[in-house]
């Protein structure tokens, strides 16, 4: 079952990266890549870890996140995500039991995160403009701060064995439900147009959620920068014209 807020056709690949003929990276990025993850990024292997063994599995998590953002979950072996964080393959199965439980670990955290920056803003005080600009700003948020996280909750959740996709299946419904709160509220108090609030939030969260493929950390404009433009594109094109 799929959400209502993302669409059925996978995105097109992220711009820069070399494709071979079959749409998988080439061996030569994929190598950079692992390159990259086992010298050149501190943030991830150089920094001391307080308690091992969360951090590495933290540390794997964020690979692992980045290389099914990059290949995809099923172009992306164990071995792969093992020599990235400098591990042998067999090791690997000290901090994870699977490949599944891996994807199945970094969608349930994007859940969670979604969620847990959504729920303050349900329950604030704020008129209901400020609440959806919050609700937009918040949910930008959490794309931003992790944004291998993010491409990976959006598509490649969809290769989840079956009990496990129908759970987060219903955790998207259940976050779609609550946004659409907000857009129902919006339409009734009359700041914006009376449209069909199922489309309306499925305009917000598609706008959204793609986000990943082209925002830039450290480029031109922050996370709240962006957050505040779409916010103003959403409600210009929603706001109720009373002329």
């Amino acid at each position: 079952m799929l959400s209502r807020w993302t669409p059925s056709v996978d995105p097109p690949a992220a711009a820069g990266v070399p494709r071979s003929g079959h749409g998988i990276p080439s061996d030569g990025h994929l190598k950079r890549m692992r390159s990259d993850y086992i010298i050149s990024n501190k943030r991830l292997l150089g920094a001391p870890m307080t308690t091992a063994t969360t951090d590495r599995r933290d540390q794997i998590m964020q690979v692992a996140a980045h290389l099914f953002r990059e290949r995809g979950f099923h172009a992306t072996s164990v071995r792969e995500i093992a020599d990235a964080v400098g591990l042998q393959g067999g090791s690997l199965y000290a901090h994870v039991d699977s490949k599944d439980d891996l994807l199945w670990e970094i969608v349930n955290r994007s859940a969670d995160r979604f969620f847990e920056a959504l729920s303050p803003v349900l329950n604030s005080d704020l008129d209901i403009l400020h609440k959806l600009r919050d609700a937009i700003t918040t949910h930008v948020g959490v794309i931003t701060a992790d944004l291998d996280a993010a491409a990976v909750y959006t598509t490649e959740w969809r290769h989840l064995p079956p009990d496990r996709q129908s759970q987060i299946a219903e955790r998207r419904d259940e976050y779609e439900s609550r946004f659409r709160s907000l857009v129902r509220q919006g339409i009734r108090e009359g700041f914006l147009s009376p449209v069909d609030e199922a489309y309306a939030t499925l305009f917000i969260l598609s706008t959204l959620n793609y986000l990943y493929l082209w925002y830039r950390p450290g480029g031109r404009m922050s996370s709240e920068a962006v957050a505040r433009l779409l916010a103003d594109f959403i409600f210009d094109g929603l706001r109720r014209r009373t002329t």
